[in-house]
């Protein structure tokens, strides 16, 4: 194998990538919900900052149990793990609840500027993420943790397979919960039980938040987590701008519209692999400045390159059956080609974020580890967005 790529590398960033063509299972799950979210506006409304914010939280889980179980700070068992373990877990269910609440009040606001909300849907927004994002990530973590140990005792590298595995079944299973706990929430009379609950939950929290301050990982993840997530999830807001403006674009090229969701994933998995190798690098000591991150990441950037380059081509061929079985004619080489022109664009762009994030994170002593993936899922959004509608400009088609 040349000595420009990590065959290591490019054989599980083939795998970690190919769960991306699950997000299909996801896109279908939300037509099938479309009726329920056109009942009232808000409801369709608070759905993309949930899932931004599920992601977020969820990437930062991901990345620090990966880099836990390198540097020993986590056992690779499901039970009777370490003390760093369960101080993380109990950090990332504080961390739900605090920035639920924070972006469901974000999300008001805004929808409420745009005339998508009433001040009579307020408590929607402050109970549903919540409680969708707690029962969400009360599977979500017991699961990501099963896999992550499962993918390190086979010597697979967690920081290349896990998030981009877990982002896709997250995005299912946060779609199942939202679901859920909306039909629940129509209910009459229901909404003040939720209500009730949501302000207890508060209190374990906060009681929560209290014990856990004093110990170094539960401190570090709130600290951080809690404004980055925030800020992250904000910015998720801007690639809903982004698709809002490239509709009318892709309206007279429908195809298109099959491959945005795998565009999205795919480019935040991407950033998500190589930043996650990259902090665990930085956590071992064996690189320190971004000119040794870029010269270290070099070969990793190829690999995973490669192994998104040809998804991408998969992306395309995909489209294209999918389109033809639903009636439309698209031309086969022209979505390949959009597919792996955006892959190239979005690529670069996110690879030298996540690796500048990571290392200048770290330079100024925090934990990249709570940075990197929250950042790039959410400038992902924005990136694919824009890496689309260039490519179609570039190509002309």
């Amino acid at each position: 194998m040349p000595k420009f790529l990590n065959y290591p590398v490019l054989k599980q960033s083939l795998i970690a990538l190919t769960f991306d063509l699950g997000g299909i299972f996801s896109g279908r799950i939300v037509l099938t919900l479309l009726p329920l979210f056109q009942s009232s506006p808000w409801i369709l409304a608070l759905f993309p900052p949930l899932l931004t914010v599920r992601g977020n939280i969820g990437g930062i889980f991901a990345g620090k149990l990966g880099t836990m179980l390198h540097i020993g700070e986590a056992e690779p068992k499901l039970r009777g793990n370490t003390p760093q373990f369960y101080s993380l877990v109990k950090a990332i269910m504080t961390l739900t609840f605090i920035d639920t609440i924070g972006i469901g009040f974000l999300a008001f606001a805004v929808n409420l500027f745009f005339g998508n909300a009433a001040f009579e849907n307020l408590q929607f927004f402050i109970t549903i993420p919540a409680l969708t994002c707690l029962l969400a990530m009360s599977i979500a973590i017991p699961t990501a943790t099963f896999f992550g140990i499962e993918i390190f005792k086979r010597g697979l590298d967690p920081d290349v397979v896990l998030y981009p595995m877990m982002s896709t079944v997250d995005d299912i299973l946060v779609t199942v919960c939202y679901a859920v706990v909306v039909g629940v929430a129509l209910i009459p009379g229901v909404p003040i039980i939720m209500g009730i609950l949501t302000i207890g939950l508060g209190i374990v929290f906060a009681a929560v938040l209290v014990k856990g301050r004093k110990k170094r990982i539960f401190r570090k993840t709130m600290v951080e987590g809690v404004p980055i997530v925030l800020f992250a999830s904000f910015l998720g807001i801007f690639g809903g701008v982004g698709l809002a403006s490239l509709r009318g674009e892709i309206e007279r090229r429908p195809s298109l519209l099959l491959l945005y969701p795998a565009l999205i994933d795919t480019l935040g998995d991407v950033g998500s692999i190589l930043g996650s190798m990259e902090t665990t690098k930085l956590a071992l000591g064996t690189i320190a400045s971004l000119k040794g991150t870029l010269r270290a990441a070099f070969v990793d950037m190829v690999s995973i390159e490669i192994a998104s380059a040809f998804m991408h081509i998969m992306f395309g061929a995909l489209a294209f059956s999918l389109a033809r079985m639903i009636g439309l004619n698209p031309d086969l080489l022209s979505l390949i080609l959009i597919s792996l022109t955006a892959n190239l664009i979005g690529f670069f762009f996110v690879s030298f974020f996540s690796l500048i994030v990571a290392t200048q994170t770290f330079k100024r002593g925090l934990d990249p580890d709570n940075f990197v993936i929250p950042l790039v899922a959410s400038v992902s959004d924005i990136g694919a967005t824009l890496a689309l509608i260039a490519a179609v400009a570039i190509l002309g088609v």
